[in-house]
């Protein structure tokens, strides 16, 4: 059985993202980045957990916002829907084409936030920084400490307030000036305690040979065979997009009058891309029902 879903290798994942990333930031097709969004969506919520719940709301909210917006701004089309009153320098003259723009940014808005937001749900973040590590490996390590000080601090936090409640600081009642007041004189050991961490973290290091001759790592389990099909996947679509953009097959007009949304070539493209996505979600899913801990581990 493969690994658990979530802890995938980096970069099946990252590449079909990236792939299906370039792609909606350099097409104005509807009917493409409505299959992207589409794709994008469902490989996010596919992930375990079903964890981009909040990032699905703040995508859409941010997508109704430009859907809203763009006609408002925008004083261009020839086909006049409704006329509404507003303050200048809005347009209140909401117009079809406009209308299209809009819908069309908003998709490319979920898209792109669902995209994201899928390679942090689905590949294994320490493996992301064991690559970034290869290319980059003082920012790997920076990053990689910052990670694990984060939740580390808000530990020290939470202790550190209790421990001053215990002895009578009101933490929790009264304005919250007075709170914030009360809160301050405890970001002294805070600070204290992330600095004294800081330098057991360099000791560590150093004790370890950190920067003295060749780097080693860990070694890597095989990629198993739902990460291979998703790396063929991404593959695959890499020559379809570059085939649009170099064909203009991902091109769409709005203005004058909008050009045609179903065409051959945004047929193909928005296939391609909505059959990637949705498969690579499904194939990810169905090769990742291993529990953690069970079954023999994987060979390097």
């Amino acid at each position: 059985m493969g690994p658990v879903s979530g802890d995938r290798a980096p970069l099946p994942v990252v590449l079909l993202a990236v792939v299906a990333g370039v792609l909606a930031f350099t097409t104005d097709q509807p009917l493409v980045l409505a299959a992207l969004a589409v794709g994008a969506m469902v490989l996010l919520r596919a992930a375990p957990g079903h964890p981009g719940r909040l990032v699905l709301i703040g995508a859409v909210i941010s997508a109704v916002a430009v859907f809203v917006l763009t006609p408002l701004l925008t004083a261009q089309g020839d086909l006049v829907l409704f006329a509404i009153p507003v303050p200048p320098p809005l347009n209140g003259e909401i117009t079809a084409e406009a209308v299209v723009q809009g819908a069309t940014a908003a998709a490319r808005v979920v898209a792109t936030i669902a995209l994201a937001a899928a390679i942090f749900a689905w590949a294994d973040p320490d493996r992301m920084l064991a690559g970034l590590g290869r290319v980059a490996p003082k920012s790997a390590l920076v990053t990689a400490l910052a990670a694990r000080l984060v939740p580390t601090m808000r530990r020290d936090a939470r202790a550190i307030s209790e421990a001053a409640r215990l002895r009578g600081v009101a933490l929790t009642t009264g304005p919250r000036l007075q709170r914030a007041r009360a809160a301050a004189p405890l970001a002294l050991p805070l600070v204290g305690s992330a600095l004294e961490r800081g330098l057991d973290a360099a000791e560590a290091m150093a004790a370890r040979g950190y920067g003295e001759g060749r780097r080693t790592r860990l070694p890597e389990r095989r990629r198993d065979a739902g990460e291979w099909v998703v790396l063929a996947l991404a593959v695959l679509l890499v020559p379809v997009v570059a085939w649009a953009i170099a064909s203009g097959a991902a091109g769409f007009a709005f203005y004058p009058v909008l050009g045609p949304v179903v065409t051959p070539g945004a047929v193909v493209l928005a296939l391609a891309a909505l059959v990637a996505l949705l498969a690579s979600a499904l194939v990810l899913a169905v090769t990742g029902t291993r529990p953690s801990g069970v079954g023999p581990p994987d060979s390097p």
